[in-house]
């Protein structure tokens, strides 16, 4: 048995530990920043991706960079939301920040990400998104726009992020009319 003086400040540490990690989960806002950027730049492999072509699905554009350690935790839970969402019109697309393929690229084997990487090397399209830090994230639905975003570490996972997600994807036949 804990001596009552520990035993508060045992109760005190959980809590507050759990105070924190409810607190690490960035929230998901409505967008308001205003028409949609433009995202065109090339992947990996040299193949241009543009954010118009992919009209009619949702997306999920997330900022991001190697030596960035809560970009590195969420990365598995967009790798995640993917699987999850295999063969629906959801796309997600993530966009590396400053850096090039050869440091990208090793990173990605070794963690097992096999998310589609946009290169951002001189951090244009991160300035015309006004990407404020990383990780950064915005959710667009099938029209284009911009319908949310969220700057810190989430789980994409979760089933109240999916379930934001799936709500998008009904309007999808709506918006390829």
């Amino acid at each position: 048995m804990l001596a009552p003086g520990l035993a508060r400040v045992v109760a005190a540490a959980a809590f507050a530990a759990a105070a924190v990690s409810a607190w690490a989960e960035a929230e998901i806002k409505r967008w308001s920043g205003g028409p949609t950027p433009q995202l065109a730049a090339m992947d990996l492999a040299g193949r241009s991706v543009d954010l118009k072509g992919l009209r009619g699905r949702v997306v999920v554009v997330n900022f991001w960079a190697t030596w960035c350690d809560p970009c590195k935790e969420e990365m598995p839970s967009l790798q995640r939301l993917r699987e999850r969402m295999s063969g629906r019109p959801l796309e997600i697309l993530t966009v590396n920040y400053g850096e090039f393929r050869e440091k990208i690229a090793p990173f990605l084997e070794r963690e097992g990400i096999t998310l589609p990487v946009l290169l951002d090397t001189q951090k244009d399209t991160a300035k015309g998104w006004k990407v404020g830090g990383l990780p950064m994230t915005f959710v667009i639905d099938a029209k284009g726009r911009v319908r949310y975003s969220v700057y810190g570490e989430r789980d994409w996972s979760d089933e109240k992020t999916v379930k934001l997600v799936e709500n998008l994807m009904v309007e999808v036949p709506r918006a390829r009319q």
